[in-house]
């Protein structure tokens, strides 16, 4: 009796072990899935650092890593790669009269310069 409650434990527990691996290849596809690489200009639009892309017109929201900060980039023609995730608007977003918040943002993790300087200007 007591070698049966043993096995039946010992199975449960590898059973629960397989099922907590499913999740997490899961979460790995969804994080790969959310990688892009972008090229734009980097500026600043209502206190946060943005990449305006010309073609097609959007502007995506930056933020820095911990190894990377954006704003030395500002004014500069870059290429970055990083995690797109869904922004929230803050109350300040609301409050502006400014166009309005970008919808997306990306988490920063490397960034190429392409250009020193910049000639585009954000669409609007």
């Amino acid at each position: 009796m007591r070698r049966l409650l043993v096995v039946l434990m010992l199975s449960s527990g590898f059973l629960l072990a397989q099922s907590n691996n499913a999740p997490a290849t899961d979460q790995n596809d969804k994080a790969a899935k959310s990688q892009v690489t972008v090229r734009g200009c980097v500026d600043r639009e209502r206190g946060d650092y943005v990449l305006v892309q010309q073609d097609p017109g959007m502007t995506w929201e930056l933020q820095g890593s911990g190894k990377v900060k954006v704003s030395k980039y500002f004014g500069q023609q870059v290429e970055v790669t990083g995690r797109k995730v869904t922004s929230l608007p803050t109350s300040s977003d609301s409050m502006t009269n400014s166009s309005a918040p970008s919808p997306v943002t990306i988490i920063v993790s490397s960034v190429k310069v392409l250009d020193k300087s910049c000639t585009a200007r954000p669409v609007k």
